[in-house]
C-alpha cells in the first residue's frame, strides 16, 4: 500500500466524486480511478461502492478513512516539524576538530552558544577519531590537508602555514642535507599523512626523537633544544616572538595546508551547520591571516 494512494482516497471521499477529486490533484480521472482500485486490491477488500450517481463508503472504508485522515495528518504535521527545525537553530550540533584549532576557537565557541541558547554545541578533539570517521557520527569536522574520507562534502574554508623550528640552543641546520641529521620531532595526525614532514619537498629525517599527535608536546621539546620541529605557524607565534625558537629560513620548507569543514551530505544541511560553517571560515581566515602576517620575517 502507497501512502500516496492512501492521499487519493481521501480525496476522493472528501470530495464526493471522481471527477472533482481528478481536477482537485490534477490527475487524469481514469488514472485516479486505477489508483483506488489498485488501493483496494492491496488491502483485498471494497473500499467504496461505485454507482452512475455517487460514491458510498462501504463499512471497511468508512473505517479505513478514519484511520487514513488521522495518518496523513500525523505525516503533515511531522513533515512541518521537521522542516520548521532544519530551519532553526535549535537542538543539538556534534564538531570535531584538531586541538590547535579548537584553541583559536575558545572565545568565539562561547559567543556562538551565548548567540543561540536553545543550541547544544557537543565539541571533541580529532584526536578521539582513532577508528576513522566511518562509525563516528557526527554533525561538522575541521579537517587540515588531505581529506581523510571522500564519502563527505568537504568545504574548504582557510589554508594553514606550516614551516619547520629549532631552538636557539640548537644551531640551525645550514642546510638540507645537514638537515637529515638533526633529531626530528615528529607531529602525527593532525593533517592524515604519516607525519607533517611528508608534505614539504625536504628530506626525510634520518633521526626521529619523538612521534606525537600533540603539537602542543612537541612544541614544549622544540623550546627545550630536544630537535627540530615542524609545525603549524599559529602555534608558535608566542614563541617565534620571544625567541624561544626560529624558522630555518634557507631551507625553503615553507608549505600550506587547505583547511576544510566536512558533513555528511550536501542536501538537507540544517541551518544550525550552516551558520557554523560560516562562522568557523570567518573566525579562522581572519586570525590565521593575522598571526601569519605578524610573523612574516
Amino acid at each position: 500500500m502507497k501512502l500516496d494512494d492512501m492521499e487519493l482516497f481521501v480525496e476522493v471521499v472528501k470530495c464526493g466524486s471522481f471527477t472533482k477529486a481528478s481536477e482537485l490533484c490534477g490527475i487524469p480521472k481514469s488514472t485516479l480511478s486505477r489508483r483506488i482500485r489498485q488501493l483496494e486490491d492491496s488491502l483485498q477488500t471494497r473500499l467504496l461502492e461505485r454507482t452512475t450517481r455517487k460514491l458510498v463508503l462501504t463499512e471497511v472504508g468508512d473505517a479505513f478513512f478514519f484511520k487514513a485522515n488521522q495518518i496523513l495528518q500525523e505525516v503533515q504535521a511531522t513533515e512541518a516539524e521537521i522542516t520548521q527545525s532544519q530551519s532553526q537553530i535549535t537542538g543539538s550540533l556534534t564538531l570535531f576538530a584538531p586541538d590547535c584549532l579548537l584553541a583559536l576557537c575558545t572565545e568565539h565557541i562561547h559567543a556562538f552558544c551565548k548567540a543561540y541558547p536553545n543550541l547544544t554545541l557537543h565539541v571533541h578533539s580529532t584526536t578521539k577519531l582513532s577508528n576513522g570517521l566511518s562509525d563516528q557520527r557526527f554533525d561538522l569536522l575541521v579537517s587540515v590537508g588531505d581529506l581523510p574520507d571522500s564519502s563527505f562534502i568537504a568545504h574548504p574554508i582557510a589554508k594553514m602555514e606550516f614551516d619547520y623550528f629549532v631552538s636557539p640552543l640548537l644551531s640551525p641546520p645550514a642546510d638540507a642535507k645537514t638537515l637529515t641529521s638533526y633529531p626530528a620531532l615528529v607531529l602525527q595526525h593532525l593533517t592524515h599523512q604519516p607525519y607533517a614532514w611528508h608534505r614539504s619537498e625536504l628530506p626525510e629525517p634520518t633521526q626521529i626523537q619523538c612521534k606525537a599527535d600533540s603539537p602542543y608536546l612537541l612544541r614544549a621539546l622544540a623550546v627545550a633544544g630536544q630537535g627540530v620541529v615542524c609545525l603549524p605557524t599559529i602555534l608558535v607565534e608566542k614563541e617565534l616572538k620571544e625567541g624561544l625558537l626560529v624558522r630555518l629560513p634557507h631551507l625553503n620548507g615553507r608549505f600550506y595546508e587547505n583547511i576544510y569543514c566536512l558533513y555528511h551530505s550536501r542536501r538537507y544541511v540544517p541551518q544550525r551547520v550552516k551558520v557554523l560553517i560560516e562562522d568557523i571560515r570567518n573566525l579562522l581566515q581572519e586570525h590565521i591571516h593575522r598571526i601569519e602576517k605578524s610573523l612574516i620575517s
